[in-house]
């Protein structure tokens, strides 16, 4: 029979310790490596590191909006909530201020002796025309708007630049949305590491060569890695195993992860401020301006009403054209200033996070995989692998402790 003293059984004892510890550490450390730095550190091209996430950030965003395209948003239904009589509302008194601001402005410095013989209740006649008609004339642009809506909404370039822009948007969505699952990963590093240290502890006491404990740390990095992430995500659908059901962590938490998702992705990415900016300064804009320049310029002269042949004879069809271009040209200018008005409005018409909300919940167990698994699909030999190494390492620092 064999006899230990209670220093032989300490040191035996450590090697399941610190297998519990070493596969803590490199799970932790992985999901870290996943997620940073940002930017790439070190020496480009491969003595260094970036994150799994930052590094692929405009593909991931791309396979983002993919899914929230043709699984869960409609652009059309989604601009089809916009009021035109409400947006009218918001902007009729700041547009009607500045036309008559700007139409003074433009007449005034191109022909100042013309504007100064129209008679001045030709003048309030004209503002007040326009006044009136400014609600009818947004009205009909909303409306022709929504016609060509996916022309000039692009919402896959607005994700895209928005998580391109700010990289920290894609880590934040991922994390919070797995935060569960990251928090499973690498506490299971934990109890895993111990379990597998026990074999490891018998090895060693019979065999004792250099090579044993690096070897024994890269399978524990390795192997609690790999368990941690197929508990995770399977299996895809619950299956009964006697008076069990199991199912993906992951998987589990569809109702919370859906809350978390939409939370993030309306509040923070496709949201009023985005869309009206990328609508009014996107590559789609000249055909937004195109459509709001026709309708401006026939208020323009629907509202010269009777003043207009006396203009057009004072100084020309063709001076009469260009000035109702410049002004016309000097409203489009402005307007991107006043839009922001339309920001609380446009959040609560489209309460994007609700139907963002509810479209993920009513997913099947497969498509909702496709929410957080993309991140491991193709990198999770990554994140194996750098627990492997971390732990070989972590093995060599046992071997110099035992």
């Amino acid at each position: 029979m064999l006899m230990f003293s209670v220093t032989q059984w300490h040191v035996y004892l450590m090697i399941p310790l610190s297998a519990a510890i070493i596969g803590y550490v490199t799970n932790v450390l992985a999901i870290k490596m996943m997620f940073l730095p940002l930017e790439f550190w070190g020496k480009k091209p491969f003595l260094g590191w970036q994150g799994i996430v930052p590094a692929k950030t405009k593909k991931l965003a791309e396979d983002v909006v993919e899914m929230v395209l043709t699984r869960l948003i409609s652009v059309e239904e989604m601009y089809a909530k916009i009021d035109p009589k409400r947006v009218a509302s918001e902007l009729s008194p700041v547009l009607n201020g500045l036309t008559e601001e700007i139409v003074e402005q433009v007449i005034a410095e191109s022909y100042p002796v013309v504007w100064e013989a129209v008679p001045k209740a030709v003048k309030k006649r004209t503002f007040d025309r326009i006044k009136k008609e400014m609600p009818q004339i947004i009205e009909q642009i909303v409306e022709e708007v929504e016609l060509h809506i996916e022309e000039i909404c692009d919402v896959r370039a607005i994700v895209v630049e928005a998580c391109v822009k700010n990289k920290k948007l894609l880590n934040e969505l991922f994390l919070r949305c797995g935060a569960e699952e990251f928090r499973f990963i690498g506490n299971s590093g934990l109890y895993f590491g111990f379990l597998f240290g026990l074999p490891q502890m018998v090895l060693w006491y019979f065999v004792q060569p250099w090579w044993v404990l690096p070897l024994a740390g890269l399978l524990v990095g390795y192997a609690t890695n790999w368990v941690a992430l197929k508990m995770v995500f399977e299996p895809v659908k619950p299956v009964k195993i006697g008076p069990f059901v199991i199912q993906g962590l992951f998987l589990k938490r569809q109702k919370e992860v859906s809350a978390e998702y939409a939370d993030i992705f309306a509040s923070q990415i496709l949201n009023a401020k985005n869309l009206l900016s990328s609508i009014l300064r996107g590559p789609a804009s000249d055909r937004l301006f195109s459509i709001m320049q026709r309708y401006l310029k026939e208020a323009v002269d629907d509202s010269a009403g009777l003043s207009k042949p006396f203009v057009q004879l004072v100084i020309g069809t063709q001076r009469y054209i260009e000035m109702k271009n410049k002004i016309c040209d000097r409203l489009l200018e402005k307007l991107p200033q006043e839009i922001t008005r339309l920001h609380t409005y446009t959040d609560e018409a489209l309460d994007v996070k609700k139907e963002l909300r509810e479209k993920l919940e009513l997913l099947s167990s497969e498509e909702f995989e496709g929410i957080l698994h993309p991140i491991f699909k193709e990198d999770e030999w990554i994140l194996i692998v750098v627990g492997a190494i971390l732990g070989m390492l972590a093995g060599f620092a046992q071997l110099l402790f035992v």
